[in-house]
């Protein structure tokens, strides 16, 4: 006889399938809003909060903390899911046509939504309506018959809209409706949650959906596109976070007195939930400024990390064995959260891209570890869904760096002297710079242009700058091409978001290898920020950290013009030989201010 944990773990191995399967046809256009979407459907963790938070604890001691714990996981939820939904919707918005740009056309995707919405209502009504006995009233058949089977066809229901929601992605033209659709199927668990028989009291749920819909939706609407990578950091540890509570909660409530399977899971959850939120606000500071972007290294660091990662899984084990209630079980959770941050701090801010992903990795399958503890089909499907989507992400930002996941995590990438790259860029000779009104005078002359954005774009917030020269170039019927490097801004697909928001047609952004090919026709490259992606050291220097590492083929053109503040080398720590090359020109400043000029001097030129 198939055991229930036998079916979690077909319905886990499955849902990895499948969401390979999926994942893997997401551009990479819509890499960002692959990571926003699967970590707002990793909020499923609500449900299993919704069942902590709302569960009578009467016959627990100190049950309060219990309810605490619940409510907390809530807020930390709701948080997730308001403000992932709200702000993919806002990147997908972005993902337009020049057709449409220039018709104006938008497809009633809410209202196709909303339709879907109503129909499900009527059609549960209906059948709530058919089915109930004559003489009981409907409050009661709900109560005491419908309520399991509302939930169990609700979650189904559910696993189907967000299976289909991510298949979505695989296309601009239907992102948003598969979006809008996995939104509608967390509502749909949601509502059928609330149905559940251990829930007796909802003060506690209204209150924690009530804080996060305004944080969360605060969050989603309001945020910059160029703080994303540091929202999604915050999101990946919100979301760890109550994976954690609810499984402290569970030990708690029941003393240790788990069956070993159980337990096994429950102390999964609570270690990877607990790193996975130490080392998400580590890589948001970082991301925020708030801590350097350069590695922070100690001697003996990974002999360290890796000594207190054995500790922490002994005493896992150990927990396991003895299936008691002790005070160890939270030093290990408290080990775990140490951990979290001596993983993330030696990380520079050149590898986030891989980092980011990895966190949504962790954070998915802390989610499944709560379904198993709860026994809960629906978050390990979805848990199973994010920790693929955030492991595949992971893969293609090292392969993009030509450099494995160890290497990234215990590499302290980026680790070079000043006097390194002093020295270094004395060898190499001197560059040429150019002015604003000398380059409008070369774009005159060009008939193709290929954009290269970077981080330094997103931290000028030059976007709209950037889009507006676009226009006026090709106006003039310039080729405009942009080419965007997998690794460029701080997460993946970061740079595609910006240059949507600044209303730049998808149709003009093309990935590393299908623009390499256009280099050596284009007239003039213009480097708006972009560092280490465009560094040849990458295939020349074998002694440097970049070598191996594919890179857009900027020096193949005719003429470079990169705009940066100063000679200050990118995040990998190491001068670009680029700027030495005797066709590149730099046009020191603020790329926003920078473009800014060079706009006004090319109409002044009409």
């Amino acid at each position: 006889m198939t055991t229930e944990l036998e079916v979690g773990l077909y319905i886990f191995m499955l849902a990895g399938f499948l969401g390979y399967h999926i994942i893997t046809r997401v551009p990479p256009l819509l890499h960002t809003p692959l990571m926003s979407a699967t970590n707002a459907i990793a909020a499923i963790s609500l449900v299993g909060s919704l069942v902590v938070a709302g569960s009578d604890y009467s016959n627990v001691p100190n049950g309060w903390v219990c309810t605490l714990l619940g409510f907390a996981a809530v807020t930390c939820s709701a948080t997730n899911a308001f403000g992932g939904f709200l702000i993919t919707d806002r990147m997908l918005r972005m993902f337009r046509t020049a057709d449409e740009r220039a018709g104006g056309k938008r497809r009633p995707v809410e209202l196709q939504m909303l339709g879907l919405l109503l129909g499900i209502v009527v059609a549960v009504v209906a059948l709530l309506f058919a089915t109930k006995p004559e003489g009981m009233a409907m409050g009661e058949y709900v109560h005491e018959h419908a309520s399991t089977e509302a939930l169990r066809y609700g979650y189904i229901l559910s696993a189907a809209m967000f299976v289909l929601g991510l298949k979505g992605l695989s296309s601009p033209k239907w992102a948003r409706q598969g979006m809008l659709l996995a939104a509608l199927g967390m509502v749909v668990a949601v509502v059928g949650t609330l149905f559940h028989h251990h829930i007796v009291t909802y003060r506690w749920i209204a209150l924690g959906m009530l804080i996060g819909a305004g944080v969360g939706g605060t969050m989603g609407l309001r945020i910059p596109m160029t703080a994303v990578p540091q929202r999604t950091a915050i999101s990946h540890s919100l979301g760890a976070l109550a994976a954690c509570l609810v499984g402290i909660s569970e030990y708690f409530r029941f003393g240790g007195e788990l069956s070993r399977v159980t337990l096994t899971a429950l102390d999964f959850e609570v270690i990877v939930g607990a790193l996975t939120f130490t080392g998400s606000l580590i890589a948001a500071a970082k991301l925020q400024e708030l801590l350097p972007g350069r590695p922070i290294t100690y001697r003996g660091q990974n002999i360290m990390s890796l000594s207190l990662l054995v500790v922490i899984a002994g005493s896992a084990i150990y927990l396991v064995i003895t299936q008691s209630a002790t005070a160890f079980f939270y030093v290990m959770v408290g080990m775990s959260m140490i951990f979290g941050l001596l993983l993330v701090i030696p990380i520079g801010a050149a590898d986030m891209p891989v980092v980011i992903a990895l966190l949504n990795s962790y954070g998915g399958l802390a989610d499944a570890a709560m379904g198993f503890v709860l026994m809960n089909k629906i978050q390990i499907i979805t848990g199973s869904l994010d920790g693929t989507s955030g492991f595949l992400l992971s893969l293609l930002m090292c392969r993009a760096m030509n450099r494995s996941i160890t290497n990234v995590l215990f590499g302290a990438f980026g680790s070079v002297s000043e006097a390194d790259v002093t020295s270094a860029a004395e060898a190499k000779g001197t560059t040429r710079s150019i002015s604003a009104e000398e380059t409008s005078v070369l774009f005159e002359t060009a008939r193709s242009v290929i954009v290269v954005p970077g981080y330094g774009m997103a931290v000028a917030q030059a976007q709209h700058a950037v889009a507006e020269l676009s226009n006026i170039l090709m106006e003039r019927d310039i080729d405009v091409k942009f080419a965007i490097h997998p690794v460029a801004g701080r997460m993946p697909g970061h740079m595609n978001v910006l240059l949507a928001e600044a209303n730049v047609p998808y149709e003009q952004l093309h990935e590393m290898e299908e623009v390499n090919p256009s280099f050596p026709e284009a007239d003039i490259v213009l480097v708006v920020g972009a560092n280490d992606v465009t560094n040849p050291a990458a295939k020349s220097n074998k002694s440097s950290p970049l070598y191996g590492m594919p890179i857009l083929e900027v020096e193949r053109a005719k003429s470079i013009i990169v705009l940066k503040r100063s000679m200050r080398p990118g995040f990998a720590g190491v001068d670009n030989d680029l700027y030495y090359n005797e066709k590149c020109m730099m046009l020191f400043g603020d790329a926003k201010e920078s473009i800014t000029k060079l706009i006004t001097e090319m109409k002044s030129l009409l």
